[in-house]
């Protein structure tokens, strides 16, 4: 507002300015038979002062362009194949929880190179339960190639989640999917949408080697 209203004072000075202008008396002419005092000399340019106008000084504020709206949170639909995975589960409370899932990634990642097997494309965390001291989660390495050795246990082979799923992304660290987790449950319940507090992330990223404050990662919310 305040740029706004500077603005238009500062135009209004203007019109006053020429108002005043306007509105000056003509400077008296003498008589053409009066003595005149100090008479320029022939050749000499004459200069006649124009009518100082000095309206009260208004201050103003530039107005800055508005910024861009922000864009709107919304996730697109799409349907998960099911593909072939590595489980490994487990719990972990909230702050030892990037360490858990690093740990647990490269456990799973071990054992599928025992067992012969490549990964093949990107991780998947399933949060089955979670409360305000921690969660329990699923992690899940999709792989290629084909085994006769049954994995060490708690590890299993299995397929992952498949069916529809709301996808939202967060970028950037770690620390702060909790800002966007917000927003999707303020999505969801602005839109109505019905979901069995079941999210996974798949992660763009890869656990072992990105930096936890420069992750990718896709949020699934699964619809029912």
């Amino acid at each position: 507002m305040t740029g706004v209203w500077g603005t238009r004072l500062g135009r209004a000075a203007v019109v006053f300015g020429l108002m005043m202008a306007l509105a000056a008396p003509a400077v008296a002419q003498a008589p053409k038979d009066a003595p005149q005092k100090d008479a320029p000399q022939k050749g000499q340019d004459t200069l006649t002062p124009p009518p100082v106008v000095d309206p009260k000084k208004v201050e103003t504020t530039p107005v800055t362009p508005g910024a861009p709206a922000a864009s709107t949170f919304a996730p697109d639909e799409l349907t998960l194949p099911p593909v072939p995975v590595l489980t490994l589960s487990g719990s972990s409370s909230w702050e030892d929880a990037y360490d858990k899932l690093v740990e647990a990634v490269r456990k799973a990642d071990t054992e599928l190179k025992r067992l012969g097997l490549t990964r093949a494309g990107q991780v998947f965390v399933m949060y089955t339960t979670s409360d305000d001291r921690g969660f329990d989660y699923e992690v899940q390495v999709p792989f290629s190639g084909t085994t006769t050795q049954k994995p060490a246990e708690p590890m299993k082979l299995g397929g992952s989640f498949a069916g529809k799923v709301l996808r939202f992304v967060h970028t950037g660290s770690f620390g702060d999917m909790d800002n966007t987790y917000e927003q999707i449950a303020n999505y969801l319940d602005e839109k109505n949408v019905e979901q069995n507090d079941l999210y996974i992330e798949r992660y763009r990223t890869d656990l072992l080697t990105a930096s936890p404050e420069a992750l990718e990662i896709e949020i699934l919310v699964p619809l029912p």
